[in-house]
């Protein structure tokens, strides 16, 4: 074989390689790691944030920016109110009852960022979802160097999270009550559901109002529940036949838009909005938890940030309701409102209510 052939064939070998190697290394949003303080002085702290950059922020922090609105809850719950500066939009349109209404719109839902007028409000950090991760350093860079921190709002993430914001932020005594708060309600889910048999456990599917999706939101976990759709990757397509074929015991639907639930929704209105789903989507009308009506609503507040826990609560309760007879999660989460916001927003984050 000529020497020419080879060589291209070696070439050839390499391309294919290299591109296999792309196809299965994961993507920066989709790195993952645990966010924490690695170095600390008078003037500066160094964090590793959920994609695992490491960025040293400037202390003290006086101006914060968070480009998507379920950040807020946070910073809101730590007391750092009066450091916001800047905010998504979908954080007025979407949780007004916190206030806030002077602050300016500087993001649509963590995208569409205007630098420009970000840069005039000076601020001293800027917080990303991880969904916009693989642009962490490119926003930062469009911000003159401004420390961007890439956070998840998944639950898993809110006890770290909360932690070091509360070191970066000043407002540890603040982060270590909220800490304390969200793992009493933790502890009485896993106490209460620990002596479970996994093989009596009913069958559930987590799932999107807008279609047969498959989330996995980690709220559910713990529960004292089997997810049907356990080995799919997170946001997997179905079918109304594989449904049909699993047919869980009960439904969970994610109200991810926020457009059937929450924030000024009667529970009519939600029973309503959930009823006409249910009659509209092909094949609800055939499964079991229909039928039983174990069909449930569930807005996205409750399942993300510090209200995940409201959530965990309110699944564990609809699967186990003996187990949960003295805990209300409509409560939990007007003592989550009360205690760290001093507020009282009437809303129906779940239906039916339990």
């Amino acid at each position: 074989m000529k020497v020419s052939n080879i060589m291209k064939i070696i070439e050839c070998t390499t391309l294919a390689m290299l591109l296999l190697c792309l196809t299965v290394l994961p993507s920066i949003a989709e790195t993952s790691t645990n966010v924490s303080v690695v170095d600390r002085t008078d003037d500066s702290i160094t964090v590793v944030d959920k994609i695992g950059r490491t960025v040293t922020v400037d202390l003290p922090v006086e101006n914060v920016i968070a480009t998507d609105y379920r950040q807020m809850d946070i910073l809101l719950a730590l007391g750092a109110g009066d450091m916001i500066v800047g905010v998504d939009k979908t954080f007025h349109d979407r949780m007004p009852y916190f206030g806030l209404s002077d602050v300016p719109d500087v993001s649509v839902h963590a995208q569409e960022i205007n630098y420009e007028y970000v840069l005039m409000l000076e601020p001293d950090l800027v917080i990303i979802p991880t969904s916009q991760g693989v642009s962490a350093e490119e926003i930062s860079s469009k911000l003159l160097g401004v420390p961007v921190l890439v956070l998840s709002m998944s639950h898993t993430d809110v006890i770290p999270i909360t932690d070091m914001l509360g070191e970066v932020l000043d407002k540890e005594d603040e982060a270590d009550r909220l800490i304390s708060w969200i793992n009493k309600y933790d502890n009485i889910v896993e106490e209460r559901t620990k002596d479970l048999d996994p093989q009596d456990n009913p069958t559930y599917f987590y799932g999107s109002v807008t279609g047969w999706r498959a989330y996995k939101l980690d709220a559910a976990d713990g529960c004292g529940g089997i997810d049907i759709a356990a080995d799919l990757p997170s946001n997997s397509d179905v079918s109304s036949e594989w449904i049909l074929s699993m047919d869980p015991d009960y439904i969970f639907l994610d109200d991810m838009r926020s457009d059937m639930s929450g924030y000024g929704f009667t529970e009519d209105d939600v029973k309503d909005n959930l009823d006409a789903l249910i009659e509209e989507r092909e094949g609800f009308t055939d499964l079991s938890a229909t039928k039983n009506n174990h069909v449930y609503l569930l807005h996205r507040d409750w399942v993300s940030q510090p209200r995940w826990i409201a959530g965990h609560v309110c699944i564990a309760k609809w699967l186990h309701p003996d187990l949960f007879e003295d805990l209300s999660p409509a409560e939990i989460q007007k003592e989550y409102f009360r205690e760290f916001h001093g507020i009282e927003p009437e809303g129906t984050w779940a239906y039916p209510s339990s």
